[in-house]
């Protein structure tokens, strides 16, 4: 998994600059991920990752740290 690529596609669909710690963002505190920024999120993840999500994997991406430890437990 590249870290790198995760914050990128973090900070692209929050809509954040370089300077935003990506890696402590998590849904329920950060205003910007709603539910359309979450389909968006699940979208990027699946498309840059090579991956396809069920919906318990879309449910678990509850913050950056979740997302990554999802990816790393597919083998990514």
């Amino acid at each position: 998994m590249n870290e790198t690529k995760l914050c990128e596609i973090f900070r692209v669909v929050l809509d954040v600059d370089g300077s935003f710690d990506v890696k402590s963002v998590r849904r329920v505190t950060e205003s910007r991920w709603d539910s359309l920024a979450h389909t968006s999120l699940v979208a990027a993840v699946e498309s840059e990752f090579g991956v396809q999500l069920e919906i318990a994997d879309m449910d678990r991406m509850t913050s950056y740290a979740a997302t990554r430890l999802l990816l790393e437990e597919k083998g990514l």
